[in-house]
């Protein structure tokens, strides 16, 4: 027997809880056990309530949701966060702390729903089916020039390429494509990327870029590519 996934909704803003809990409503797969206007009050109910899916918003006065999903990481209870926040340049942060989902305000109601549906197959499995390692799930992506990435599988799609990235590199792709009118500095992007003081520790980052690059030279007429600009650092280029 199938069984409800149990979720909780915080988000400072009233409206915009209840138009998300009468879509999931809709749904007939979501229980909305609790929802919370302070993350703070949510923050203390997590253990007792034990949702499987945390609906959380990002900017908010009492505690941002990306401090919120920090420290649920430390609870017992284990659930997945899906960010809903009416802004892109979170994503990566989001990664950092482990979100299951990225989904842009206004809601799109067919997003919502293949979210909310992979999770309930996640912990209601069906026989499994195989597909090639080059389809992507129907998902909404972030597109920026040729470059679709796709938030949920932390994939990048060129075409009918995929490229199979590690976390921190399609964090640095993601980031390089974002600011691609400007270069920086080794150090700065190790810091940024890393969020800690790079201090010696940028070999990692020169690793990573160096696999990017490969990724990238090894599709046939990409336009994108990663240079270093002298004096000024690393800067993805479309050309």
């Amino acid at each position: 027997m199938s069984i409800l996934l149990k979720a909780i909704i915080v988000d400072d803003e009233v409206l915009a809880i209840h138009l998300l809990e009468s879509m999931l409503k809709t749904s007939n797969m979501i229980n909305v056990l609790a929802t919370f206007t302070n993350p703070k009050e949510a923050l203390k109910c997590i253990d007792v309530l034990k949702p499987d899916i945390l609906f959380l918003d990002i900017e908010m006065a009492e505690m941002t949701g990306i401090e919120l999903a920090s420290k649920i990481e430390s609870l017992s209870h284990k659930m997945d966060v899906i960010f809903v926040t009416a802004y892109e340049h979170y994503a990566l942060e989001a990664f950092d702390v482990q979100a299951t989902d990225y989904i842009l305000k206004p809601i799109d109601r067919n997003r919502l729903f293949k979210t909310i549906e992979r999770l309930y197959k996640r912990r209601n499995p069906a026989p499994s089916i195989q597909f090639s390692e080059n389809v992507l799930p129907n998902e909404d992506a972030i597109i920026i020039n040729t470059l679709h990435f796709h938030i949920y599988s932390g994939k990048v799609s060129i075409d009918d390429t995929v490229l199979a990235l590690s976390n921190k590199e399609f964090q640095i792709l993601l980031f390089l494509a974002q600011n691609s009118e400007q270069a920086f500095p080794a150090s700065e992007l190790y810091q940024l990327i890393w969020d800690e003081e790079s201090i010696g520790q940028t070999q990692s980052l020169r690793v990573h870029i160096s696999n990017l690059r490969k990724k990238l030279d090894a599709i046939p007429e990409q336009p994108a590519k990663i240079v270093m600009t002298r004096g000024s650092g690393y800067q993805l280029v479309f050309q």
